[in-house]
């Protein structure tokens, strides 16, 4: 090898090592300053998190002065109903807080409930009280088709949300247009192209409710 190639050689590894020197310490500096946005931003969007679950579980029971700080969710007995049943595929009661008036009694629940939806999960708050009635539903968290899912809001929630319905799990979904009939109407008018969506709140509903009817029914 000549004397220009071994100095050509050398002068291309030196340039290979500084490179991948000056890659690592961008990567270094990078993650560094990510860790540091994510510590700062960590908090508020935890607190974000917490306020919308709040103002969701206040929306479902607005007659509560006050809610219960730890749920009073049996994972055993939830998993014996959702688990044994395939209709509840890609439902999950995440918690169930204990709903009190300004005396301290208990007046019903408040449960989140997540269920898989067409594009990601939908995750809301559900209200029902000791009466047997069904309090509505607020919307926490949703990701669905621009135009068709994203129409929950509009088009599920208010029929969840009539006074009256009962906290029984017989919900079904339909799609002639005609939409609840009245209170006591278990079906539920599905959204416009969005059957899937709706299929799967109603699905988280009726899972609630039948938690609600199997294990809370008469006071927890």
């Amino acid at each position: 090898m000549s004397t220009n190639s071994a100095a050509a050689g050398r002068n291309e590894g030196a340039e290979m090592i500084k490179n991948a020197l000056i890659l690592f310490v961008i990567t270094l500096i990078a993650g560094i300053l990510l860790g540091m946005v994510y510590q700062v931003t960590k908090e508020p969007i935890a607190q974000q998190e917490a306020l919308k679950v709040e103002n969701a579980n206040k929306a479902v029971f607005a007659e509560a002065a006050s809610f219960g700080e730890e749920s009073v969710l049996d994972e055993a007995e939830k998993d014996r109903l959702l688990l044994s049943d395939e209709e509840f595929s890609g439902v999950n009661i995440d918690s169930v807080l204990e709903a009190y008036d300004a005396s301290g009694a208990l007046e019903g629940y408040v449960m989140q409930i997540t269920s898989k939806g067409y594009g990601d999960e939908i995750v809301f708050s559900m209200g029902v009280d000791l009466e047997g009635e069904l309090n509505g539903i607020s919307l926490i968290s949703i990701n669905e088709t621009p135009g068709l899912g994203m129409n929950a809001e509009k088009v599920l929630v208010p029929q969840y949300s009539e006074e009256g319905l009962a906290a029984s799990p017989d919900y079904s979904i339909v799609k002639d247009g005609s939409g609840k009939a009245n209170a006591s109407d278990t079906a539920i008018e599905a959204i416009s192209g969005a059957t899937i969506t709706s299929k799967a709140v109603n699905r988280g509903v009726n899972a609630g409710l039948l938690y609600y009817s199997e294990i809370l029914k008469g006071g927890h």
